[in-house]
């Protein structure tokens, strides 16, 4: 009855109870390990003041938080002092309660049948002397009802786990007017700069020696090996090449230009050291903030540009009759190389698949994908992930659809703005490691832990900055191949089919920002490779728009006099 008078009620005051945000009350929740499914909405359970339906939007933030008693299982006594919810998940995986507040951009544009998946994550650690995993999942019916779920509630300890009891708590799910999609491109002139026009995200080598003892090997990740792993590796092992002067090399799609020969994923001085092995790879730093601000991205778009050569084909070569299994590890999600690397392009049943393993390891059993791919030749390769709505990959080949594989989300948990850097308990980055790293966050730096001590010890947990993307990386396996690359492309959304259709195959040209670069960074207007009055007319109006294209030393987002410093190096440097 209670329900039938409020739903009567919101119909017949739709003004009054659909909202641009609502809140689910979720005090009283008790979890107990095992225990079926739970979950609130915001019909039956909203909170004082909330209205019960959500209006439809192109995008949605949300944001969960909970005061949490631990009671005995047996008798439903509390057991010590109650514990925030970002506190428990902290200890179960440290940083990752900033998962607990997020942004999507919904592709649908409204509300279809069936309605939309928000967010769904899993969390899974050690807690309590057990190990815990829950699933955490928000999404919204096409009437606007707005649910908060937690699903596959496990613990190694079963029934003698204590009990979870919501003292208070809730989840806010509101509207939002979506950013707009931000585009790095990277063409590998001999260094990791970014492509004339794109925007701000990054490209270091992940062992450089400025981001300070890399963590260690397989068993030991949140540990300084003794001895120090060697940094520089990865530079070492890796090339830029020209393909206009490489005979090893063709252009790509017939333009000559030049790319980065990345390295295989282990330390050539001793393949079988997993903990040298650690840092080998590039990391990638999604610098989407503060235009896109959430801590992690759950729809994203890569595409590279790509060469096998046959020597990195075949485990033989040159008798060219045994491939590698493993071929090239292009993503491992984690920020620090932890694992085993997420997406993989290998031979599988005699055919190259590609597949995306969220747990690196299971190429069989997560929808691997047959590619249309040869040694020796380039084809440009496009995975959009929609993680948040649809649990999948979509992967094209030389702009055409090939099929979908499994998705997962990546870090974007650090701000580029100065004094704006922040690890995962909240704790500030020292201004002078942020200096050092060179405004790039550190794959191996963590806080002191103060914010974040142990609730059964009290003693500290260090957190992580958690805000890169690991490339050619495998902790794992160590089973990347060197590979060629001419261009990638990273972008903070989806891609539509028709605009990877239309990019078609690669080309030495680069991959959307196709435009001619200057001769360096003070040539930014027409005509390029003259330095004029063009220039330093264009640069004054973009330093007085804060256009990017006169941010051109660091901090980056600063307009100042390095900037201007720095354009006048530069112009007076002259075109070679």
């Amino acid at each position: 009855m209670k329900r039938t008078c409020l739903l009567a009620a919101a119909i017949a005051a739709p003004a009054l109870a659909q909202s641009p945000s609502v809140e689910i009350d979720l005090s009283g929740l008790m979890i107990d390990f095992p225990s079926p499914d739970l979950s609130r909405d915001s019909l039956n359970n909203p909170a004082p003041g909330s209205d019960f339906f959500i209006l439809p939007a192109d995008g949605y933030t949300f944001d969960i938080d909970g005061l949490l008693q631990l009671r005995d299982p047996l008798f439903g006594l509390p057991l010590g002092d109650p514990v925030l919810l970002t506190d428990l998940l902290n200890q179960i995986e440290p940083g990752s309660s900033r998962l607990l507040e997020g942004w999507i951009r919904n592709r649908f544009g409204g509300l279809p049948a069936g309605g939309i998946t928000v967010w769904h994550e899993r969390f899974e650690g050690g807690a309590f002397g057990a190990i815990l995993g829950i699933d955490l999942d928000i999404s919204i019916a096409d009437t606007g009802v707005v649910t908060f779920a937690v699903q596959n509630i496990s613990s190694s300890l079963g029934a003698l786990t204590p009990t979870l009891d919501f003292m208070s708590g809730s989840a806010v799910v509101s509207t939002w007017v979506p950013s707009d999609p931000q585009i790095t491109e990277w063409h590998f002139e001999g260094d990791f700069q970014p492509a004339q026009g794109a925007d701000d995200s990054a490209i270091r080598y992940l062992d450089e020696p400025e981001f300070g003892p890399i963590l260690g090997g397989i068993g030991n990740e949140d540990n300084l090996p003794d001895p120090p792993t060697p940094t520089g590796v990865t530079q070492a092992q890796s090339a830029f090449i020209d393909t206009a002067t490489d005979p090893n090399i063709p252009a790509p799609g017939g333009v000559d230009t030049m790319a980065y020969l990345s390295s295989p994923a282990f330390n050539e001085a001793d393949p079988a050291n997993d903990a040298w092995r650690r840092g080998i790879g590039l990391a990638l730093y999604p610098a989407a903030k503060p235009q896109y601000p959430g801590g992690f991205i759950g729809q994203w778009s890569m595409i590279w540009d790509l060469y096998i050569p046959a020597s990195s084909w075949f485990a033989d070569y040159p008798a060219n009759t045994q491939p590698n299994e493993f071929l090239v590890a292009l993503i491992q999600d984690n920020h620090n190389n932890e694992g085993g690397a997420d997406v993989w392009i290998r031979n599988q049943g005699g055919s190259p698949v590609i597949v995306y393993s969220p747990e690196g390891d299971d190429f069989t059993g997560d929808m691997p994908l047959n590619i249309p791919i040869a040694p020796d030749t380039w084809f440009r390769l496009a995975i959009v992930v929609d993680e948040f709505q649809q649990g999948r990959s979509r992967v094209f080949v030389d702009g055409n659809f090939i099929g979908e594989i499994l998705s997962d989300w990546v870090y974007n948990a650090v701000d580029p703005t100065p004094g704006q850097q922040f690890y995962g308990d909240d704790e500030p980055v020292d201004p002078a490691d942020w200096a050092a790293w060179g405004q790039f966050p550190s794959p191996w730096a963590r806080s002191s832990g103060v914010n974040n001590p142990d609730p059964d010890t009290g003693e500290p947990v260090p957190t992580p900055l958690a805000s890169t993307i690991c490339l050619f990386a495998d902790l794992r396996f160590g089973g990347s191949q060197p590979v060629y690359m001419a261009n990638l492309l990273f972008v903070d959304d989806l891609l539509d089919d028709a605009d990877i259709i239309a990019l078609g195959g690669p080309s030495g040209d680069g991959i959307m920002l196709t435009g001619p670069a200057g001769c360096n960074p003070a040539d930014i207007a027409e005509p390029l490779g003259v330095l004029d009055l063009a220039d330093i007319s264009a640069f004054i109006q973009a330093f007085i728009a804060h256009d990017p294209a006169a941010d051109i030393a660091p901090p980056e987002g600063v307009f100042d006099l390095a900037d201007l410093s720095a354009f006048i190096q530069a112009f007076t440097a002259g075109c070679p």
